[in-house]
């Protein structure tokens, strides 16, 4: 029965694998079936196109045996009909000549005088990313950056980070000795050496029960430097106006020590609800009040209260951890890449200022404002803030303090930014706006 279950447990592991996989390289798969086949692969039935993904994905990227044909040939004769077996028999077969023969093409990469449209385009079809989102990048960061981004998106087992949960009593170091008896690599943080574990292995730690026991949260680092930029302190009120998933009310709260008042606002009533089940099991569920409601909503339903009244919604600290386009997450959310269109930058631009003026009026003078995405996006970042502050003469943005955020995280403009192909960890912004007395 234990082998049965383990068998099924490593099948189960190589399909999620190679579905993410071929989600990920799919622009590069499409590369090689529009060679094979000479024609566009929209011009290829749904299914066919997506068994040859797979196949070739197989053949290529898990260097199967040419045997391993007969099993997607009787696939899409089985999904399609026998004429599409024939077409991807064929295709498979020219796959191994040109394999064999070492004539398989690679996409080129652009050179140093090639056009930036052009370039963006080869260096996208190489990488598997859309093309706007690699021209804006080059037009930011020349190739070299750009590419070594988009290799960071690309890695198959990235790097992910867990934090100690403060109930458990177990000190990270600790906790890196029960993971490595059971075969988990752990490292503490460079950055946030007290709290964060950096881990290789996540599915076993999956496996041996950590999570589920709740001695640690996956929570990436860069996470978790926004909570460390808002510096929440014992018996301060906070509100946390996008708090959803939770993770960040989380740390704060273990960072108040459970004394003070944590508000998390959202307007997902469900994953409210799974934050007040995860405070209530880490010991939080005094400290953590819930609301579901829109932040602007709220911020206009405040403004029309009594002045005296108006106080009693007012927080020493709030954090904006807005709604972006992710585009710093794209190693770890494989399917983002594609998802997202050029267009909802500026959309989300609109809804980050929205929330950002409604968060203004919650912030007691003398009160810090934290503004937080996980984008790597200017009109996300910087521009929002920007834009926040010509608005906004009563906020300051004043720098991250060393004692908070590493100066290498720090821009020139005192703000947090973190960037996955330099520092190895999610892409993330924070900036702390202080409100004057």
């Amino acid at each position: 029965m234990a082998d049965d279950l383990d068998s099924a447990s490593r099948d189960s592991r190589q399909v999620t694998f190679s579905v993410s996989n071929i989600v990920r390289w799919q622009r590069r798969l499409d590369f090689l079936i529009t060679h094979l086949t000479g024609k566009a692969c929209s011009r290829l039935e749904t299914t066919t196109h997506a068994i040859l993904r797979l196949a070739v994905h197989e053949l290529v990227f898990q260097k199967l045996p040419a045997h391993a044909i007969s099993e997607h040939v009787n696939l899409a004769k089985a999904l399609v009909r026998p004429a599409a077996g024939n077409l991807v028999n064929g295709v498979l077969r020219r796959l191994i000549r040109e394999q064999e023969a070492g004539t398989l093409p690679e996409p080129p990469l652009p050179s140093a005088d090639t056009p930036l449209e052009q370039a963006a385009d080869m260096v996208a079809v190489a990488t598997s990313h859309p093309t706007w989102m690699v021209q804006r990048w080059l037009q930011r960061w020349g190739q070299q950056d750009t590419l070594a981004l988009l290799h960071h998106n690309n890695r198959s087992a990235p790097k992910y980070a867990i934090r100690v949960s403060p109930g458990r009593k177990l000190s990270p170091g600790q906790l890196v000795t029960g993971l490595q008896e059971t075969g988990v690599e752990a490292e503490p943080s460079q950055v946030l050496p007290d709290d964060f574990l950096v881990v290789n292995g996540l599915q076993h730690l999956i496996r041996q029960g950590f999570l589920e026991r709740g001695d640690c949260q996956v929570q990436d680092e860069a996470a978790g430097l926004v909570v460390a930029l808002l510096d929440p302190r014992p018996g301060e009120a906070i509100l946390d106006a996008c708090a959803a998933p939770g993770g960040k009310a989380l740390y704060a709260a273990s960072r108040m020590q459970g004394q003070g008042r944590l508000v998390a606002m959202d307007i997902n009533k469900r994953r409210l609800g799974a934050l007040r089940t995860a405070a209530a099991a880490q010991g939080f569920k005094d400290l953590i009040e819930t609301r579901t409601v829109d932040l602007s909503e709220y911020a206009e339903w405040v403004a029309q209260q009594a002045e005296a009244d108006k106080q009693q919604h007012q927080y020493d600290k709030v954090l904006v951890d807005a709604p972006c386009s992710g585009l710093g997450v794209l190693a770890k959310r494989v399917d983002l890449r594609w998802r997202r269109k050029p267009e909802e930058l500026s959309q989300l631009a609109a809804l980050q200022a929205r929330l950002l003026d409604a968060a203004a009026s919650l912030v007691k003078p003398g009160g810090l404002l934290v503004y937080s995405t996980c984008s790597i996006e200017p009109e996300e970042n910087a521009e929002q803030v920007s834009a926040f502050l010509a608005h906004h003469s009563e906020f300051q943005a004043e720098s991250a303090p060393a004692d908070l955020v590493p100066s290498r995280l720090v821009t020139a403009a005192g703000h947090l930014q973190t960037l996955p192909h330099l520092h190895d960890m999610d892409g993330a912004f924070g900036a702390r706006l202080r409100r004057s007395l």
